[in-house]
């Protein structure tokens, strides 16, 4: 018989990653009216690298749409972030486990590649969406639109590099602990034989 792949284990830390992207995403330095830094892609970016492709993306997804829930302006495209969060949090667990079984400079190089990846596809995603809304949707002038993304480029490169920062330093750091505690390997999907040599 298979097995789910959803048990109490993965459930809470579904909850507790999820719970940590909501709040860090609130942790933020606003960048006039149409953007902001914050600490959120980070704590996507990390969410995968710890636990995988799967797990990683859907509470990034998750707690980075309940972050649009608080915010009436938001709501209306939380789907969409739901989406390209996700992408964040797969990307880097997906990339990050090519280097479980390896030495820690191994997995430190696949865990740089994998946040940088999530981190800078999401900023692909988030121009290309913030470009259809306010070019085609709302009919806003080609100039204004090439101003706004210009400045949401920049706070996203910017959220992009410290997101990836943060998620690998603070994965290096909680790897050994969550080996110990027996999380590491059994939330990711991948065997506990590899995971136990890391």
């Amino acid at each position: 018989m298979k097995q789910s792949f959803w048990n109490t284990r993965r459930l809470t830390i579904f909850g507790l990653m999820s719970a940590l992207v909501f709040v860090s995403s609130w942790m933020q330095i606003p960048v006039g009216d149409v953007s902001r830094i914050h600490l959120g892609n980070g704590f996507c970016a990390l969410t995968g690298l710890l636990f995988g492709p799967w797990l990683g993306g859907l509470a990034s997804g998750m707690g980075s749409m309940l972050f649009d829930f608080t915010n009436p302006l938001y709501i209306a495209e939380s789907w969409i972030t739901f989406l390209t969060k996700f992408a964040i949090g797969f990307l880097a667990g997906w990339l990050a486990q090519r280097g479980q079984g390896g030495t820690p400079a191994r997995q430190r190089i696949w865990d740089v590649a994998g946040a940088a990846s999530g981190t800078l596809a999401y900023v692909v995603l988030y121009l290309t969406k913030s470009f259809v809304i306010k070019y085609w949707i709302e009919g806003q002038a080609l100039e204004a639109v090439q101003v706004q993304l210009a400045t949401k480029l920049v706070s996203s490169l910017i959220n992009a590099a410290v997101g990836t920062i943060v998620a690998v330093l603070l994965a290096q750091a909680l790897r050994p602990a969550l080996r110990r505690a027996g999380l590491f390997g059994k939330t990711t999907g991948a065997g506990a034989s590899k995971t136990q040599e890391t």
